[in-house]
């Protein structure tokens, strides 16, 4: 069973707890994931199955699409409501008068996050700092510095505001904490916030709409919910190969370029998918003008 499965996280588990339940039904062994989700946010996960994990790095750089509502008025140690949470207004103070207005709110997400922007992460993520966990050093009481890095904002829309509550649509590229995006406006409009709610709908080309809910899988109707990854990256370019190509290839040998990596042809933004008997049988890259696997699934 190698593809991918669109899968709906519910609130309150870890992405490693759905890896765990996935395990379990499907009785495999072998499978990641693309892009992990905090246990208070809710919406879409990719997973991938057997020799499909070879094609996670290919989602790794992929842009993202969230729904979050942000509480203004407070902060959290952690940027989001299963934090520690301080009152920067008092409750039923009202909201201030540099945030008394949408379109106020909204000037100040164009001008101040819009574009590339450097953004810190969450001292309670899971990033590396000298080979262990932020949030592990921050439990501990451990003084955490994280480094700024560049992310970048597509879009930012207002769903709806009434205060306290600011209702947003963030299509953002990878490695960008919706959590910090919440912190850092909250300090642009010196009232706080920090995420109430979380939840992801689309991930490159892949909408939440087609995602199965994890209660409504069980180990016959999981392999419904499996997507080929001729399918999944239908947007890809193809090669067919012949029993003569495939076993050329299989040998760690070249097989002429028809073409498909060539500038004249375009296309170059998408990787070749190689396909053998009706299945996906690795990735291509052009080497001198030829073919050869960069990524080889074992299927024969």
């Amino acid at each position: 069973m190698d593809g991918f499965l669109l899968l709906d996280k519910p609130e309150g588990i870890t992405s490693f707890y759905c890896l765990k339940i996935l395990r379990r039904i499907s009785g495999m062994r072998k499978i990641g994931f693309a892009g992990t989700l905090d246990p208070l946010a809710t919406g879409l996960m990719i997973f991938a199955f057997g020799e499909a994990t070879k094609l996670i790095p290919y989602l790794e750089k992929s842009d993202k699409v969230y729904d979050v509502t942000i509480r203004l008025g407070a902060v959290s140690d952690t940027y989001d409501a299963k934090g520690k949470i301080t009152e920067v207004l008092p409750a039923g103070s009202g909201m201030p008068g540099n945030v008394n207005n949408r379109s106020s709110i909204e000037k100040i997400l164009e001008d101040d996050f819009m574009g590339e922007r450097e953004q810190a992460p969450p001292v309670y993520s899971a990033i590396h700092i000298d080979g262990r966990r932020a949030y592990d050093l921050a439990r501990k009481g451990e003084k955490v510095v994280m480094k700024k890095r560049p992310v970048y904002f597509y879009d930012i829309k207002i769903k709806s505001f009434s205060w306290p509550l600011l209702k947003l649509n963030v299509h953002c590229g990878s490695g960008t904490y919706i959590r910090s995006l919440a912190h850092d406006l909250g300090q642009v409009l010196e009232c706080g916030g920090y995420v109430e709610a979380l939840r992801r709908v689309k991930i490159a080309l892949h909408s939440i709409k087609t995602a199965v809910p994890l209660d409504g899988l069980d180990p016959v109707s999981l392999k419904k919910f499996i997507i080929p990854p001729q399918v999944f990256f239908g947007e890809w370019r193809m090669k067919d190969l012949s029993e003569s190509d495939y076993r050329i290839l299989a040998d760690g040998g070249f097989i002429e370029n028809p073409g498909l990596a060539s500038p004249e042809k375009g296309r170059l933004d998408f990787p070749i998918m190689a396909l053998y008997r009706g299945k996906c049988a690795g990735v291509l890259g052009a080497h001198d003008g030829k073919l050869k696997f960069s990524r080889k699934f074992n299927i024969v």
